[in-house]
């Protein structure tokens, strides 16, 4: 990842705790490359964690170099540094690489980046779990939290990306509405003194009559005043909003808010081929 690639984002972890992620923006931006179809996972425990489970002084900088050793054992075989969650007194690394690889692309990756995986623990004195898995989609990327939903995660994306080419400032405040649809109204009411009191959404008027072919009879809008709609951020907002309206009965519908231009537009570049 490049230094003005990489976005940082704290994360609440399954079972509690935080962890920082350190994302590569133009892949996050455009999801799954089918040109690496192939997960490489490189994991480091540290050894004396701070009070927040981070690594600290002379350990943090021999991670820093151990994190380029590793992205230069990736770049043997054209592999992309997605991805580095550093928390819970370890630090992982994501790449993806291609299928296959060398002149004819007849060559298993793994047995160009393991090797030099390897070479870089030992160089370092550090042990490394390294894990491989076949992710053409890119699933396992969602990982981070505590639950996903691949679908809705690409539907956020796509509207992100559109907003995006419009040249939309993906990164400044604004209201973000939330639609949903319920069959009655006090179940539209339970949902919505929960949704104000576990996600600070207010309602934008009351429940309204859906249009025909809607999948409910009463549509609410919910808002909240966001950061950004930076997909990384936004998607954890829609999956509590869809949990809570489907604990009372509710579909979630999408989400919707204002264009800002912007002056800088994001990269929209994809990853390299090379």
């Amino acid at each position: 990842m490049k230094k003005d690639e990489i976005e940082l984002q704290p994360v609440k972890l399954p079972g509690g705790g935080r962890s920082i992620i350190g994302f590569s923006r133009p892949l996050w931006l455009h999801g799954a490359d089918p040109k690496r179809p192939l997960r490489l996972e490189v994991t480091v425990d540290v050894e004396a964690p701070d009070a927040q489970g981070m690594p600290e002084g002379a350990e943090a900088d021999q991670l820093d170099d151990l994190e380029f050793l590793l992205v230069k054992a990736a770049k043997k075989a054209r592999g992309e540094h997605a991805m580095k969650v550093t928390g819970a007194a370890r630090v992982v690394h994501v790449f993806y690489l291609p299928a296959k690889v060398g002149a004819v692309r007849k060559r298993d990756p793994r047995q160009v980046v393991t090797p030099a995986v390897e070479a870089a623990g030992a160089k370092l004195g550090r042990a490394l779990s390294v894990e491989w898995t076949d992710d053409p989609q890119w699933r396992r990327l969602l990982g981070i939290f505590s639950a996903h939903d691949p679908a809705q995660w690409q539907q956020d994306r796509a509207l992100m990306i559109h907003m995006a080419k419009a040249n939309d400032a993906i990164h400044a405040r604004r209201q973000v509405g939330h639609r949903v649809y319920f069959d009655a109204r006090e179940r539209c009411a339970a949902f919505l003194r929960e949704a104000r009191q576990q996600l600070k959404l207010r309602a934008n008027g009351g429940p309204k009559r859906a249009p025909a072919g809607a999948p409910g009879k009463l549509l609410v809008t919910l808002e909240r005043l966001e950061p950004t709609v930076a997909v990384w951020h936004l998607h954890p907002v829609v999956l509590s909003i869809k949990a809570i309206a489907a604990k009372h009965g509710g579909v979630y519908d999408g989400w919707e808010t204002e264009l800002i231009p912007s002056l800088v537009p994001p990269p929209l570049t994809p990853p390299s081929a090379k």
